[in-house]
């Protein structure tokens, strides 16, 4: 038998210490991400009979497969399975899995996974999460579409100074998003309010989509200025007193007559970039200019040049929604918003499940705010 006598010396007052074993922890990988998905099941599956077992745990392969799936292309993702509040949402997740007999649950109950990394330091949206996560498998599909389609309509906004590029966006969006068809009635609206993702208002409807959506969308509701006017003369003078030219002002292209600055009316213009063309030789060389005081004053005297009369703003609408109707799903959605029967709010775990879901439709999606 070996000796496993040790000896130690120490100075005075020192403190010895000896350890057998070290161990030293490496840190999460998935071969241990997956033996933590199995430790959690022992705990989920307690509520299950074993004439259930099977069928349970090949519904929790599969959303174990797509936890990983999602998890390990993001960076530290996979270091989320030490956590423990992490490793409550996951048993929890199991047991919604195990009550779903839908494919695309499992694939909605990773993303919530992956929502609670990103977004779960904020205590409303873990809860949110948490909610929603026990949900998943109640929620009818028609519906849910529903309130990922509400969620996205009043939450994005297109970057580009193009009207028609922006409605084209938009309509490649909600190609993925409107992947069923969409409920009619107040049904639907009843059964999401029951699982506490709506707050209904029956007293109250919502605006008709042709008034709202312009007020939504603001930029593209600012028509700017009528070429060869007196304001389009004007806004070329004050441009022109700090160093701006003409290529500053963008053609609106729902009404080419009309040209405007190519970004909207606001206090923080760090994100404005500023041109000048000057003539070096015989070459025009577009110059980029720092933003100062001065450019800002002069864009708020351009803004107050727009053209605002109501004649004018009722054909930029008629044109705006004729343009909006030209896309097939686009058009679907402004049908089914004006005959909704009445209002309603979608609440916290209504926006994570929208959120996520939306994420679900389309991998390459932005970030969303929850406005929790």
């Amino acid at each position: 038998m070996a000796d496993n006598k040790q000896t130690q010396k120490a100075g005075e007052n020192s403190q010895q210490i000896q350890a057998n074993t070290i161990i030293v922890n490496q840190g999460i990988d998935e071969k241990r991400a997956r033996e933590i998905c199995a430790e959690t099941f022992e705990i989920a599956k307690r509520d299950f009979t074993q004439e259930a077992m099977a069928c349970a745990t090949e519904r929790v392969q599969q959303l174990e497969n797509r936890i990983m799936s999602r998890m390990l292309p993001i960076e530290g993702a996979i270091s989320s399975f030490a956590d423990p509040a992490f490793q409550v949402l996951l048993t929890n997740a199991q047991r919604t899995a195990v009550a779903s007999e839908r494919e695309a649950d499992y694939d909605l109950l990773s993303e919530l996974l992956i929502c609670h990394i990103e977004k779960g330091k904020a205590r409303k949206t873990r809860t949110g999460i948490s909610k929603a996560v026990e949900i998943v498998d109640k929620i009818d599909d028609d519906a849910l579409c529903a309130l990922t389609i509400m969620y996205s309509i009043t939450t994005l906004l297109p970057v580009t100074t193009s009207c028609k590029q922006g409605i084209n966006v938009l309509s490649n969006l909600f190609n993925k998003l409107e992947y069923m068809d969409l409920p009619s009635g107040s049904d639907w609206i009843e059964h999401l309010e029951i699982l506490n993702t709506l707050r209904v208002n029956t007293l109250s409807h919502f605006r008709r989509f042709e008034d709202y959506l312009p007020e939504k969308l603001p930029y593209y509701n600012h028509i700017g200025i009528k070429k060869e006017s007196e304001e389009y003369k004007k806004a070329l003078t004050l441009l022109s007193s700090v160093s701006l030219n003409i290529e500053n002002l963008v053609t609106n292209d729902l009404m080419p007559d009309y040209v405007r600055l190519s970004f909207n009316q606001t206090e923080n213009y760090d994100d404005v970039t500023l041109t000048h063309i000057m003539r070096i030789g015989n070459d025009n060389v577009q110059v980029r200019l720092p933003i100062t005081n001065n450019h800002k004053k002069v864009f708020n005297e351009v803004f107050l040049l727009y053209d605002k009369s109501d004649n004018t703003r009722k054909e930029y609408k008629r044109l705006f929604m004729e343009e909006w109707n030209k896309y097939k799903s686009l058009s679907i959605i402004q049908k089914w918003w004006n005959e909704l029967p009445f209002s309603f709010d979608i609440t916290h775990i209504g926006k994570v499940l929208a959120y996520t879901n939306a994420k679900r439709c389309d991998k390459d999606l932005p970030d969303l705010p929850l406005n929790l």
